[in-house]
Parts: structure tokens; C-alpha cells; sequence
């Protein structure tokens, strides 16, 4: 965007999304970045829908991962400090909400997620920040997102199809070390109606 343009989307819709994920292995098939590109994905299509403007993802992870040479994440505390730093450098916009999109379902990112708005709106800026999560807060969709298994690659098919690479060898994951797909192959059907779900409760919350 221009800065015309910023302030018109603003003015139109007074809301910044923030893309939230990691950079962490998901097998063979998904790309590293795929907790990011989906946070990304979900902002655009939200704010294409509600308008609004999308910033830069927040591409670290924190805690909670597995260890292994394609996985990075930050210590808890500077993870919290960068990504508050970050939510707080958007005090000049003229907006008058901040959510956070969050595509990593680690425990503790899940868990700074929720604290990090408390302590935000507690310093009372000029907008509120809240934290929407496709892991828990889809209530209405009988589909929970896994780590790189059948629900989290029916995602990818719905919002990323073209970094899926399912011809690749898929071995076992680093977390439960069984093979993934035992519930059933991947398919965009159930990618679709997660979505579904996670557009109508965060319309709904915004």
C-alpha cells in the first residue's frame, strides 16, 4: 500500500491484522513456514471480506517444539517482548483495533497469545488487541488442526495448495513418531469447513 491508500483502507475499517506463526518442520510435504503462511492466508481472506489492513507476519515461534534442524524459535521472554514491541509500534496508525491471527499451536505461544492482549489493553492505547486462534476457538466445526496430519494438510489445500507437496516421501512426525494420515488421507472438504468455521467466529469477535 501507498500511504493514501493506508489511511482510505483505515479510515474504511479501522482494524490492522497481525499474521502470527513459525518457522518449525512439518514433515515432507508442508513447507517450514506453514503456521505463518496460514496466519497470513487468514488475515488476507479476512480482511478482503471485512476490510481492514494486513501487516507483516511475526514469522518467530516460542517454546513447546520439538527439536530439530528446521525448527527456530525464541526464548519466552523475548518472544513476548519482540511481539509486544511490534503490537505497540502501530500507535500512530488511526485504528482502533489490533488482531493478532495465530497459526502455531505450541502451548506457551498459545498461551502468550491470550496474556499478551490483557497487558496491552491494560496500558490503554488507542486501540484494543485481541488475539484470534484457529486452534481454539473454532467451536463450531467437528475438525480440531493437528501438527502436519490429516486436518492441518486440509488446511494447507484450502488456503496454500500450491506449497503442498504431497508426492514427497512423508515420514513419521517428530512428535508422536507414527505416521501421519491414520484417520484418514487429507482432502480440501475438511480444509473448507475449518475455514468456514474459524471466518464465521472471527467476523463474529471482530
Amino acid at each position: 500500500l501507498r500511504p493514501s491508500e493506508l489511511r482510505r483502507r483505515l479510515k474504511d475499517f479501522p482494524v490492522i491484522f497481525l499474521p502470527v506463526g513459525s518457522i518449525e518442520w512439518h514433515n515432507e510435504h508442508l513447507p517450514l513456514g506453514t503456521d505463518t503462511f496460514h496466519a497470513e492466508e487468514l488475515c488476507f481472506r479476512l480482511a478482503e471480506e471485512l476490510g481492514g489492513v494486513v501487516m507483516p507476519a511475526f514469522w518467530w515461534n516460542t517454546g513447546d517444539c520439538h527439536r530439530h534442524l528446521s525448527t527456530y524459535y525464541l526464548p519466552e521472554e523475548l518472544f513476548e517482548m519482540a511481539l509486544e514491541a511490534v503490537c505497540t509500534g502501530f500507535s500512530d496508525m488511526p485504528c482502533r483495533l489490533l488482531v493478532l491471527i495465530n497459526g502455531h499451536g505450541g502451548k506457551y505461544q498459545n498461551q502468550l497469545l491470550e496474556k499478551i492482549p490483557e497487558k496491552l489493553n491494560c496500558r490503554k492505547l488507542r486501540y484494543k488487541v485481541i488475539s484470534v486462534d484457529p486452534y481454539h476457538q473454532i467451536q463450531t466445526c467437528p475438525y480440531r488442526i493437528d501438527h502436519a496430519d490429516t486436518v492441518e494438510t486440509s488446511l494447507s489445500m484450502e488456503l496454500i495448495p500450491g506449497l503442498i507437496k504431497m508426492e514427497n516421501p512423508i515420514g513419521e512426525d517428530l512428535y508422536s513418531h507414527k505416521l501421519p494420515f491414520a484417520n484418514g488421507l487429507p482432502n480440501r472438504i475438511i480444509g473448507r469447513q475449518v475455514w468456514e468455521a474459524f471466518r464465521k467466529e472471527a467476523a463474529r469477535v471482530i
